[in-house]
């Protein structure tokens, strides 16, 4: 794997802070924080990192506070603000950034917290919400915002915590969460995976178990970087370990790419501009100590550093105008012996109706989609064009003369932004 290589840009600009807020908008091209804590001082300024520079844009909108979330919503092209710790008090406002003002929009929902992680679910069009600190503990609640109001979903999932990672896979639809930290303040470093529906743990083999690191979507994979291994107060700060380490997550393991760039931290930010394919990240703390500690100042970090992942490109369509693989089942799902053999394979799109699109299709040895089978073992179409309308599609599947191990494959068809798959069971002569 080619190393994760970063570049540190100026470091003029937002003050040094930690537990601030950040995330792309894609309509303007900009990196957008909000908030955050200096030793303390806690910050209610906005600004904006465009490649080169930061500016700041605006000090009026949510009051000051550190440990809020921020996810930019595509389908309403807004960024949403939810929670986060006054110097009294936690909170519950949800706020939205327009691009030149900020709105609040709700002040019910979530119980007031901090410490919690919201991401954009593209396939379901709403903010997603998970966790947190709240007045009386820890929280595993999750929530979902439609633009309008927000909705309690199920809380089977992961342990209650706070100071976790969460953000979404486009390529896979779904959300991915890691780490945090539980009742004991001890960093936790198992990995979820939210599919719009339910909660599924994966493996739990990867970053070391930490507090607050940061996570993107750096276009093909999930991108971790630091956090700190315990928020233990009791622990004396010398014995804390903080982590400067890059993880990848491919939707089945976490890879280790590199250990070279921003010094070790936590409680920084990361976002992932997809215009430029960069991966930004901004601030966070240098050591692990008590909020009345005398050292926390010198260890507050206000560098800006850049990873490019050379996916930029035109950002997505909204999800309002965006065209899904809905389903794909097959009939039978099974293929026998002999060549000739058929399944007849169905799929359904949802979302708007379509003026014309062009669907692909494949046969693959594994589920992870690397390994294709050869076409004269078994043929199916690599592509067809949809109609203006047309909102399903079938095709066939056939055995072919090369011989084809007995087990288990996995179909796919998809269209971009968008793929589903299905088992195919080929059976012995």
């Amino acid at each position: 794997m080619p190393p994760f290589l970063w570049t540190q840009k100026q470091d003029i600009g937002p003050k040094p802070r930690g537990g601030h807020a950040i995330t792309f908008d894609p309509a303007r091209g900009r990196i957008v924080l909000f908030g955050g804590d200096a030793a303390g001082s806690l910050f209610n300024d906005t600004w904006e990192w465009d490649g080169e520079h930061w500016t700041q844009v605006a000090d009026s909108g949510p009051s000051a506070r550190q440990g809020s979330a921020m996810a930019y919503d595509a389908g309403r092209q807004r960024i949403v603000l939810f929670g986060g710790a006054s110097a009294s008090s936690k909170l519950n406002d949800t706020w939205e950034w327009n691009g030149e003002t900020w709105t609040q929009v709700a002040d019910s929902g979530p119980q007031a917290r901090s410490g919690h992680a919201m991401t954009f679910h593209s396939a379901k069009s709403h903010i997603v919400l998970f966790g947190g600190e709240s007045a009386s503990g820890l929280k595993s609640d999750t929530w979902e915002w439609d633009g309008e109001e927000w909705t309690q979903q199920q809380d089977i999932g992961p342990s209650a915590r706070k100071g976790h990672a969460m953000v979404y896979d486009e390529s896979r639809s779904r959300t991915v969460l890691f780490g945090g930290a539980g009742s004991s303040g001890s960093g936790l470093g198992d990995t979820w995976e939210w599919d719009g529906e339910e909660w599924t743990q994966q493996q739990d083999i990867g970053p070391d178990a930490c507090v607050h690191p940061a996570m993107v979507f750096a276009g093909s994979s999930v991108v971790l970087f630091g956090g700190v291994d315990s928020i233990d107060e009791a622990v004396p700060p010398a014995n804390h370990t903080l982590f400067g380490r890059t993880w990848e997550w491919d939707g089945h393991r976490w890879t280790q790419v590199q250990d070279i760039g921003p010094k070790a931290r936590w409680l920084h930010a990361m976002a992932f501009d997809n215009v430029a394919g960069k991966v930004v990240l901004f601030g966070g703390l240098s050591l692990f100590a008590p909020a009345n500690d005398p050292s926390l100042p010198a260890a507050l970090l206000g560098d800006t550093w850049e990873h490019e992942t050379g996916g930029g490109g035109p950002p997505p369509p909204p999800p309002d105008q965006t065209i899904f693989i809905d389903s794909l089942t097959l009939d039978p799902p099974m293929l026998m012996g002999l060549p000739g053999d058929q399944s007849n394979a169905t799929f359904t799109l949802s979302g708007p109706s379509p003026t014309g699109l062009t669907v692909f299709m494949g046969a693959f040895v594994d589920p992870n989609l690397t390994e294709p089978v050869s076409l004269q073992a078994l043929s199916l179409p690599n592509s067809f064009d949809l109609g203006p309308g047309e909102t399903f599609g079938q095709f066939q599947i056939i055995r072919g003369n090369e011989p084809l191990d007995p087990g288990q494959y996995t179909i796919a068809v998809g269209i971009t932004g968008s793929t589903q798959t299905a088992t195919l069971e080929v059976m012995g002569p």
